[in-house]
């Protein structure tokens, strides 16, 4: 138990008054021996034993009559979650300082049990209600929008807890939250401002994609927030969901295509069922989906037995003279309203060039066939195969991809073909390295380098790759590509801070990618050469590859964008002009707001990324060894069950003082003699 005035506590010992009062009166007297008054207490002792019970129980309640006075007055809570013990309530029940770590994803929209409000909402107005009552000082707030769009601290001082309420800052989103960095923008903050006691609330469901829980920087974050001890406490929410069924969809490929005389529109995607408790079985199996397209609606069949699945090749007619458009499909309303509508845009597809740099003609025919031939014949795809002598000629302004097998352009003389690559990336082209004939371990680019080529003893195969997402990921029909077939027979290990995509069963990664602001960036450990691996041989791997890449590097060529909500800059997409969406966002949150939005003469579509439509959350035992050797302390609150997570409890404690006061006034009223209670008898007469 906590209290909000434990500085009351330490008038304690005033409950002992009645016992201190107690033994002073037994010395005030001494006993004298007296034979009458032997005799009355000789014939009084069978009473002796009531009597004592009685006085004790006398000063046992107005000792407890002190004592319930004294912590009423020091104002109780009732919550077990922010208690302490003895100690705890000696420091009070809440710190100085209280930083709020809100998570904003679409997945907190999601309707709260037994409550009207989104579970975001509803942990809002808790978080806020629980600092008033326990009277918290500073208050600080760090939103999931604010960590990824703010090059500054994003820590916000808010001037009450109440202000939690109204700001825009605490509203729903439609991007993913980053917990490892707002806890690395919690403790920057707690380091800048040399805080003492800290109260860290978390806000969230504890969502997978949202706490990256094998992220590298949780091991990091633990050393630097175990050195502050007790100083800083956390203290996680999360507010169970309903179990009313949800469905989400979303689109993964649209095309525009010319069917003889017919302008046709082919969208593909995914219909997802899911609830709360993982049944399905009360999921309506309706399959028909709402579309607006440039502002008229339709009521949509979608090609599925059930209610779920995947769909291939959705065919919406177009007039014949429209070449561009925006629209978005919506499901009726369900246990989660943000993941039921998708925005699209579509307009005529840029040619798909590319250029791969290689003096070893049999690497590069390889690369170039799986560069131009394109599985859409409806889509322009060229490839030109340059010398190293001749990168000075690419046309950066029309290259969707580059395929480079050749030195890696390091040292003074290559600054501006780095200036030019570095632009091109910026801009969302691609890029993929395999390695040249004799790598230079000291040439290093983008932070990455090859080692010498390394002849393998057996034909070593790769054993686990990344098949979620990037390069190789799955189907849209769900399928997965045969990585693990590829033999790989020379190797140039690959050193630098990169994300795998694909390692040997030795352990060495033969795929990696380096983070950019914009573009990707790939570097291939073995080449398509026969000495080298099967890549060609078992093409269907490098074929995918390469054509993924090159759609994501031509998309930076049309006049219309995919983008995920949180991706972009915010103060760029502050001035572009909204064409659907919400009303009621603001300019600033246009970046984290799924929508259409106009950039001149660019269609921009914002979404939430796929990785929200994944259900899977933390259990409690992952979440402890997340915060091991920190304090945490979890609640795990059901929005029905109480408006707030604490309460005060000192009005019963004076009931309890009324009893007391009551019971002692019962004991205290004299005893009926044994006369008065005994019938008189009369005297005999002679």
């Amino acid at each position: 138990m906590s209290f909000l005035q434990p500085w009351m506590l330490f008038a304690l010992p005033i409950a002992l008054l009645p016992i201190i009062i107690h033994l002073i009166n037994q010395r005030r007297y001494q006993t004298t021996q007296w034979a009458a008054m032997m005799f009355l207490l000789a014939a009084n002792r069978m009473n002796r034993g009531y009597a004592r019970i009685r006085q004790w129980a006398i000063l046992a309640l107005r000792t407890l009559v002190l004592l319930a006075l004294i912590i009423a007055i020091g104002r109780p809570l009732a919550s077990g979650s922010l208690g302490g013990g003895l100690v705890g309530s000696l420091s009070g029940g809440s710190s100085a300082n209280t930083i709020v770590l809100l998570d904003r994803s679409p997945s907190m929209n999601a309707n709260a049990a037994g409550d009207s409000r989104t579970k975001l909402e509803a942990g809002v107005a808790q978080i806020a209600e629980t600092l008033q009552t326990l009277g918290a000082g500073r208050v600080l707030l760090i939103d999931s929008n604010t960590v990824t769009a703010s090059d500054s601290s994003p820590a916000r001082e808010l001037a009450s807890p109440e202000e939690l309420l109204d700001l825009p800052q605490t509203g729903p989103s439609d991007a993913s939250a980053d917990i490892p960095a707002m806890m690395l923008a919690a403790l920057d903050t707690i380091q800048a401002n040399s805080m003492g006691q800290i109260d860290v609330w978390i806000c969230s469901d504890a969502r997978e994609h949202d706490w990256q829980s094998r992220d590298g920087r949780w091991p990091t974050l633990r050393e630097a927030l175990a050195q502050f001890g007790r100083r800083v406490r956390f203290r996680l929410l999360t507010v169970a969901g309903t179990d009313q069924p949800n469905r989400s969809i979303r689109i993964d490929d649209i095309a525009l295509r010319t069917e003889g005389d017919e302008r046709v529109l082919t969208l593909s995607g995914k219909l997802q069922s899911d609830s709360e408790d993982g049944d399905t079985s009360n999921t309506p199996a309706n399959t028909s989906i709402r579309m607006d397209l440039d502002g008229a609606e339709s009521i949509v069949e979608l090609p599925l037995e059930s209610g779920s699945g995947e769909f291939t090749d959705l065919r919406v007619p177009l007039d014949r003279e429209q070449e561009r458009g925006l629209g978005h499909v919506s499901l009726p309303a369900d246990g989660n309203n943000a993941d039921n509508t998708y925005y699209f845009v579509f307009d005529q597809p840029p040619p798909r060039k590319t250029v791969v740099v290689s003096s070893n003609e049999d690497v590069a025919n390889v690369l170039r066939l799986a560069a131009e031939i394109t599985p859409d014949p409806n889509i322009d795809a060229s490839a030109e195969v340059l010398l190293p002598a001749e990168v000075p000629s690419i046309a950066w302004d029309e290259t969707a991809l580059l395929l480079w097998q050749a030195p890696l352009p390091v040292g003074a003389s290559n600054a501006d073909l780095r200036k030019r690559l570095e632009s091109f990336l910026d801009r969302g082209g691609r890029v993929i390295f395999f390695p040249p004939a004799n790598p230079n371990p000291k040439a290093g680019l983008f932070g990455v380098s090859y080692s010498p080529w390394t002849d393998l003893k057996d034909d070593v195969s790769i054993a686990t790759w990344r098949g979620e997402a990037d390069l190789l990921g799955k189907t849209l029909a769900g399928a997965s590509l045969p990585v693990g077939k590829l033999k790989v027979h020379r190797l140039a290990a690959l050193s630098g801070e990169t994300t795998p995509l694909a390692k040997l069963s030795n352990d060495e990664p033969v795929l990696v990618r380096v983070p950019t602001p914009r573009g990707g960036v790939y570097f291939c450990g073995t080449t398509p050469a026969g000495k080298d691996s099967t890549l060609s041989s078992d093409g269907v791997v490098l074929y995918v590859m390469i054509q993924r890449a090159l759609v994501d590097g031509a998309a930076s060529l049309a006049n219309t964008g995919r983008l995920d909500a949180g991706t972009v800059d915010a103060e760029l997409a502050a001035n572009w002009k909204r064409l659907q969406g919400p009303d009621n966002s603001l300019s600033t949150e246009h970046a984290f707001t799924a929508g259409v939005y106009a950039d001149g003469d660019r269609y921009n579509a914002i979404n939430r990324s796929a990785g929200e439509d994944a259900t899977d959350t933390l259990k409690e035992s992952q979440i402890d060894d997340l915060f091991q050797g920190l304090v945490l302390e979890r609640v795990n609150q059901t929005a029905g069950e109480s408006n707030s997570l604490v309460d005060e409890v000192w009005r019963a404690f004076l009931i309890l003082m009324l009893i007391a006061m009551i019971g002692e006034a019962i004991l205290c009223l004299p005893r009926q003699s044994a006369q008065a209670a005994s019938p008189s008898v009369g005297g005999a007469t002679a």
